[in-house]
């Protein structure tokens, strides 16, 4: 009796134990699986730092072990593509050519800071936005739509004239663009890239360029002309008056100075361009109001001949780093126009106006003016206000070219002031030695 009772007391004991054993393993269990879900929770918000505790159970230790891998997999993935995009950004934001991407639906989906430059837009505005709204120009709209229908790239030159208020201060660019097909990964298309690029510039130049050669042309055909004209005269009999041969050999020997002086003019040009690419221009300390005295001296006896007055007012001890030779070339050369285009009995004043990291050499005279129309090119090549005019005064069309080449290569610039019937002031801007340390 003894025994059985003690035998059913073990085995209650027993069945106590194991029951006891079996909530505690359900409870590690139920906190295993309490961890598992608070860190599914986590990762499900972004957040891929958190890590699971692979205590308890084995299976759910197992789940844990896996769940963790996964976060650190999945954070290393996207650790990757956020550097690779951020390296995408960095290749686009750096390049000089814009980039537009176009979604079949004629969308914008991407636009570099170049593109936005180039097309006047806001970078982050135009996304998702029609390029109908974000650009006012059916030819560029024309070419986006050719675009997303063809096969093959293609590319197209048009000019973009900018709408009132934009951005910044031009008025038209002439673009280049190219356009090809937006594929993903698969092949599939999803749009079109257009890639553009400003040849504004280049055109410019090219411009400048025919416009140079015809004014050349142009310059040199009238001394020609004039030339072969009393060379056919003289020839064409024997019976010439002396006097009347001595006028046509005069002709041919002021057309021949003037071919000479034009020529002259465009190897000074030639060579100051050569310079101002090598840098190869030398400076040296030099007192300006020596240098002003002297050039007006040049200047006097044509200066006296219609009876004007060059008055010259630099103070005496400002010295600058400067190539003596070609700034007195310059300055000749503005003052010789400021006497030719004076009138008879007036004033001209050289004057130098000192600034803090600036210094202007100003030529001031009380001519005709010029008309503001014609001051953004008057320091073109061969540009004149007044052909006839010009020419009549003996000016090769050149010299305020050479001034703005001179001042260029002391790292400077030139500017002009004028009204019709107020006269002239062009200035020479150079920078002080101040600013050229702070520049080096």
């Amino acid at each position: 009796m003894v025994l059985a009772f003690s035998i059913q007391t073990a085995l209650l004991l027993g069945s106590l134990a194991a029951l006891c054993t079996a909530l505690v393993m359900i409870l590690r269990t139920n906190r295993a699986v309490d961890r598992l879900r608070e860190a599914s929770e986590q990762l499900a918000k972004g957040d891929l730092a958190t890590r699971v505790d692979p205590s308890g159970p084995r299976r759910v230790g197992t789940v844990a072990e896996a769940l963790n891998r996964m976060s650190l997999e999945l954070d290393m993935r996207i650790q990757t593509a956020i550097s690779q995009r951020n390296e995408l950004e960095a290749v686009l934001a750096s390049m000089t050519e814009g980039v537009v991407a176009i979604d079949m639906d004629e969308h914008i989906i991407k636009i570099n800071t170049a593109g936005a430059a180039l097309l006047d837009a806001d970078p982050v505005r135009s996304l998702g936005r029609s390029i109908q709204e974000v650009v006012r120009n059916t030819a560029l709209q024309r070419f986006v739509a050719r675009t997303l229908v063809s096969d093959e790239p293609i590319q197209t030159e048009l000019s973009l004239r900018l709408h009132p208020g934009s951005l910044t201060n031009a008025e038209e660019r002439q673009l280049q663009v190219h356009g090809t097909n937006l594929n993903d990964a698969q092949g599939h298309r999803l749009g079109a890239l257009v890639v553009l690029s400003d040849i504004t510039r280049l055109r410019r130049l090219e411009s400048v360029r025919r416009d140079f050669v015809a004014n050349v042309s142009h310059e040199l055909k009238t001394p020609v002309t004039a030339i072969k004209g009393a060379i056919e005269t003289i020839l064409d009999g024997s019976d010439h008056d002396p006097d009347e041969v001595r006028r046509f050999m005069g002709i041919i020997a002021r057309q021949s100075d003037r071919m000479q002086a034009i020529i002259e003019d465009l190897l000074t040009l030639a060579r100051l361009e050569r310079d101002t690419v090598q840098q190869s221009v030398e400076v040296v300390p030099t007192r300006l109001a020596r240098l002003l005295t002297a050039t007006a001296e040049t200047c006097q006896v044509q200066a006296e001949g219609k009876k004007i007055r060059i008055h010259v007012d630099c103070p005496p001890d400002l010295t600058v780093p400067i190539n003596a030779a070609l700034l007195e070339h310059a300055i000749v050369n503005l003052l010789d126009n400021a006497v030719k285009y004076s009138p008879v009995g007036s004033n001209i004043h050289a004057n130098v106006e000192v600034g803090t990291d600036e210094m202007a050499i100003a030529i001031r005279d009380e001519g005709c003016g010029i008309e503001p129309e014609h001051l953004p090119r008057i320091f073109e090549r061969f540009y004149r206000t007044d052909r006839a005019r010009s020419r009549a005064l003996g000016g090769t069309g050149l010299g305020l070219a050479i001034v703005k080449h001179v001042a260029q290569m002391h790292r400077g610039r030139v500017s002009v002031e004028s009204a019709p019937g107020k006269g002239s002031t062009f200035r020479i801007h150079l920078p002080t030695a101040r600013a050229i340390v702070k520049s080096a």
